[in-house]
């Protein structure tokens, strides 16, 4: 099994995790929910240094019945989900070279994405449940057409969706959206792009990596994400017809 080579990270790493850290969450105070800080705080992730995946799995098990796996690069994203069905976050252990001045990520997600971006949403039962779900629907429908069907679903959602605060207000969910000031500056103004959750739009709605989604789904809380899984395992995953390129990218 890969593990994470922490006396490999130089000291530029480790200050590019640094800039990476403290300027994305001086960014995102105030349009980041509080859940999402509170899960930033259980796991003790800090802008002083890049995260030891060993430690954050101490907080990680005691808070969830969830673990943090180290991945050399990004999986497909079957893959990914035949790890969420057992509860295993995986998360990639490189970091972007340099952030530029924007902070944009160039390239597939890193280490920041991951951990920094995505992984305190899965304090939440919520989150937890949805993402272990729709992993074990993947498993369940092992046609290409459905897992690109389910992946679509979680990067319009997990990766680029917008949630409602307690007090009414439009926040950043994604991960995509947090990891990248660009992309989350762009979500937070195209009002016009904003969709209700409805599962069939979304699934209708092709996903693009590296392009800007010409939606953003609004989750009005994070029970939404209950009540869409409900759905698909009583509806099923529709299966439709997909390019054999798409194919080749989901597999």
């Amino acid at each position: 099994m890969y593990q994470q080579q922490y006396h490999q990270y130089s000291i530029r790493q480790q200050q590019t995790w640094n800039i990476l850290y403290t300027k994305r969450a001086e960014a995102l105070s105030a349009v980041v929910s509080l859940p999402f800080w509170q899960g930033i705080n259980a796991l003790e992730l800090k802008a002083y240094f890049i995260p030891e995946f060993q430690k954050v799995n101490y907080h990680l098990r005691s808070l969830t019945n969830w673990e943090l796996v180290a991945v050399e690069e990004p999986l497909r994203p079957r893959q990914v989900l035949a790890k969420w069905a057992k509860r295993k976050f995986p998360a990639v252990t490189s970091l972007r070279l340099h952030p530029d001045s924007d902070l944009r990520l160039q390239g597939d997600k890193d280490l920041f994405q991951d951990v920094f971006s995505q992984l305190p949403w899965l304090l939440q039962p919520e989150v937890a449940d949805f993402m272990e779900r729709v992993g074990k629907l993947s498993l369940q429908h092992k046609d290409p057409a459905a897992t690109d069907l389910l992946w679509r679903l979680v990067q319009h959602v997990l990766g680029n969706g917008l949630l409602r605060d307690a007090q009414g207000n439009i926040t950043l969910f994604g991960a995509n959206l947090i990891s990248n000031a660009p992309e989350a500056d762009l979500a937070l103004k195209r009002e016009n792009a904003w969709h209700p959750i409805v599962l069939e739009e979304i699934l209708a709605q092709p996903y693009k990596p590296g392009e800007a989604p010409e939606a953003y789904f609004v989750l009005e809380s994070l029970s939404d994400l209950t009540r869409l899984a409900d759905q698909l395992e009583k509806e099923g995953v529709p299966v439709v017809e997909i390019p054999a390129q798409w194919q080749l990218l989901v597999g």
